[in-house]
C-alpha cells in the first residue's frame, strides 16, 4: 500500500482509531500520517535496537485521555532496552479493518491533550 493510499484512509477515518498499548485500549481523537526523511543516507542501526531508514512513514496521534500517560515510559526506547510495539486501529469505511504496528518515538503532553509521533513498523489491512 502506498503512502497516498495510507493517507487518504487515514484521513477519511481520523476519528475512528483507537491505540492498544500493554493490553489498554484509549480512543485517539486525532490521527494524521506522514512521511518523514530521516538525516542518514542510508538504513542506520540505532542504538542496536531499530532501524532508521531513510523515509519512514510515522503516525500522529493526538489522545484526550490522560490516563495514557502511565504506559508510556514502558514503550519508549531509553528506560527500556526495547521498544513495546503499540497497535493503531480503526474499523475503515469499506467494511474491512486496517491496523498498524507502531514504535513511540516521542510524545509531547499539555493540560488537556497527548500526542504521540509513532513510526510505522507494519501495515495490516483486512
Amino acid at each position: 500500500m502506498n503512502t497516498e493510499e495510507l493517507q487518504k484512509i487515514v484521513e477519511q477515518n481520523s476519528t475512528k482509531f483507537k491505540l492498544v498499548i500493554s493490553d489498554k485500549i484509549f480512543k485517539i481523537n486525532k490521527t494524521k500520517i506522514y512521511q518523514n526523511e530521516n538525516p542518514v543516507t542510508e538504513p542506520t542501526t540505532r542504538g542496536g535496537v531499530y532501524v532508521a531508514d531513510v523515509k519512514e512513514m510515522k503516525i500522529q496521534a493526538m489522545i484526550l485521555d490522560s490516563d495514557i500517560t502511565k504506559y508510556l515510559s514502558n514503550a519508549m526506547l531509553g528506560p527500556n532496552k526495547t521498544f513495546l510495539d503499540i497497535l493503531i486501529e480503526s474499523e475503515i469505511s469499506d467494511g474491512g479493518k486496517i491496523s498498524f504496528v507502531t514504535n513511540l518515538t516521542n510524545s509531547m503532553q499539555d493540560s488537556s491533550k497527548i500526542i504521540l509521533y509513532l513510526t510505522i513498523k507494519n501495515v495490516i489491512r483486512n
